[in-house]
């Protein structure tokens, strides 16, 4: 017995990567490769961990509402980034970038928020690997001075 409790507290550890890995299984979920753009009024905002949700109502060409879905970064990740509960009122109209899920017709990954103003609201993930690339082309554009 004394040897199975060592054998069984291994196993256990070494599964521990996998079930890590296996909460960002939402890459598999997302064609990261593609980006469609939706334009509907806001239903709700769900700002919640893991993902925050945003509910939209699209109307088709053919005069049909369809409900999508905008899934994101969960509420820790865009609340530092000045996301709130009430940033939207229901019935604002938006306009949603991002990746298409590959299993199911009304889902996207955000990418992007166009505001009726203009105003982007950009996910933080692409924020700040734009922030990241800014700052590297700086450094070498310093270093060719």
């Amino acid at each position: 017995m004394k040897t199975l409790l060592p054998t069984f507290l291994l196993c256990g550890l070494g599964l521990l990567p996998s079930l890590a890995a296996a909460h960002h299984a939402f890459r598999g979920v997302y064609d990261f490769g593609t980006t469609n753009t939706i334009e509907g009024a806001v239903v709700t905002l769900e700002l919640v961990n893991p993902h925050a949700r945003l509910y939209l109502d699209v109307t088709t060409d053919a005069g049909e509402t369809e409900r999508w879905l905008v899934e994101g970064p969960g509420k820790l990740s865009l609340a530092r980034r000045g996301w709130s509960d009430d940033m939207f009122a229901p019935g604002d109209l938006i306009t949603a970038i991002g990746n298409p899920s590959n299993t199911d017709d009304h889902a996207i990954w955000l990418e992007k928020i166009v505001m009726p103003d203009g105003t982007e609201i950009i996910d933080p993930l692409v924020a700040d690997e734009l922030a990241i690339e800014a700052e590297r082309r700086e450094r070498v554009r310093q270093a060719t001075q």
